[in-house]
């Protein structure tokens, strides 16, 4: 079933000044292709854009598929207790066909006290390309709940009483441990930066190392994920590629390559906007999938890997994968400033168009943006910031769990 609570139309002002900023860069020489082709600094847009067909959306499946991922035993290397709470960091090495062997990756495991039974597993894939912290650092990613334990806990209380949480750390990511010297670290995965790629195998590997470490405390057959920014499209996939998930939770995610919002960004990140850069996993894209197709002295190369950049684009966006989504929340405000609010907007078209294995509900907060409107700003790209969402997705999410058999005893209740 899929549902929405308003008329979603408008682009976000962001949209507007990068369509401003791609008419006033100067052109690059380029090969003219075709009378209809649309080429910006050598790149060629309706090469890359073009929607996914069904063989290619085939295709990654079927690697996906054949990838195999599996998790090695996983390692306590540091623990100590928060506010009543267990808080473990695990090491374990992560091995998938195409990924690579034996890839260290690291994991905080949050365990609330009380709880009479297994509790189910709750995967939070945090936000940025900064890595993730224990505690609060300086630095304006440590300020916001999306990559920070503590404050993440301060959010969902409901969530961090009832579910045992795991955040994995993105591959060349730093975990740090800020405030808690018993955590030891900071910890750093190892393997190369694979920005909604083979984070999601690292992800996939370590409900395997947390289930089969952790069997008295953790229920991994009740499981489900959420992911704020970046890590709602790692979340989004992860459960896409993962049939037990029982519920999903994007907040703000890029999950969609192929709207004209991301084709406008693509053009502020090869003009080096700050303003497109700022989207995560941006630098990553610009260095690995837009600039190896452009020609020597920014001209259109017609004999460049296309076919293999669009599969890149094409495992990247959850939106061609939705028939493998479970129940499904989108929360995101119309004048986010990082990512566009036109990302899950095509979500959710993509949703409507191939449909889902559960609801799936887009809840957008604010107001439209409008042709000329510059009201965006990054403080709507915090959870904090939609208020209203946190008790909505905690009723969702436990519900999905069923988590009520694992609630705390109410004398050992935590206060938050």
């Amino acid at each position: 079933m899929l549902t929405s609570l308003r008329r979603l139309s408008a682009l976000p002002s962001r949209l507007a000044l990068l369509l401003a900023l791609a008419v006033a860069l100067p052109a690059c020489d380029s090969t003219t292709p075709g009378p209809t082709d649309e080429i910006v600094f050598g790149l060629n847009y309706s090469r890359l854009f073009a929607p996914a067909t069904a063989a290619e959306i085939s295709d990654v499946q079927a690697e996906w598929a054949a990838r195999n991922t599996s998790s090695s035993p996983a390692t306590i290397v540091g623990e100590t207790t928060i506010d009543g709470a267990r808080v473990l960091i695990a090491r374990h090495d992560v091995t998938a066909v195409g990924c690579g062997d034996n890839v260290t990756n690291f994991v905080a495991v949050r365990i609330p006290s009380g709880l009479t039974s297994a509790a189910p597993l709750l995967v939070v894939h945090h936000g940025g390309d900064n890595g993730f912290n224990v505690g609060v650092g300086a630095g304006t990613d440590d300020q916001t709940a999306n990559t920070s334990l503590v404050r993440w806990v301060a959010a969902f209380p409901d969530l961090a009483a009832q579910t045992v949480q795991a955040w994995p750390v993105y591959r060349s990511e730093e975990l740090r441990t800020t405030g808690y010297a018993a955590l030891g670290g900071p910890y750093v995965a190892g393997g190369m930066e694979s920005p909604w790629d083979c984070d999601v195998d690292d992800a996939i590997a370590t409900v395997q190392a947390i289930a089969a470490a952790l069997p008295a405390e953790v229920d991994a057959s009740r499981r489900a994920a959420i992911g704020f920014s970046r890590g709602g499209n790692t979340a989004a996939l992860h459960t896409i590629r993962d049939p037990q998930m029982a519920a999903l939770v994007d907040y703000y995610g890029p999950t969609d390559f192929y709207n004209n919002g991301a084709q406008l960004l693509a053009t502020g990140v090869l003009g080096g906007s700050s303003a497109a850069l700022r989207l995560p996993g941006a630098t990553y894209l610009r260095d690995n999938v837009l600039q190896p197709l452009v020609g020597a002295g920014g001209v259109y190369n017609p004999d460049a890997d296309y076919a293999g950049a669009r599969l890149e684009v094409a495992r990247r966006s959850a939106s061609l994968f939705t028939p493998a989504l479970p129940d499904t929340q989108v929360h995101h405000h119309y004048r986010d400033g990082v990512v566009p609010f036109a990302f899950s907007q095509a979500f959710q078209a993509g949703a409507t168009a191939r449909g889902t294995g559960g609801s799936f509900t887009l809840f957008p907060y604010g107001t439209p943006t409008s042709p000329g409107d510059t009201a965006t700003d990054a403080m709507f790209h915090a959870p904090e910031s939609l208020p209203t969402s946190l008790p909505e997705v905690q009723t969702f999410l436990l519900s999905a769990l069923d988590a009520g058999t694992a609630r705390p005893a109410p004398a050992l209740a935590l206060a938050y």
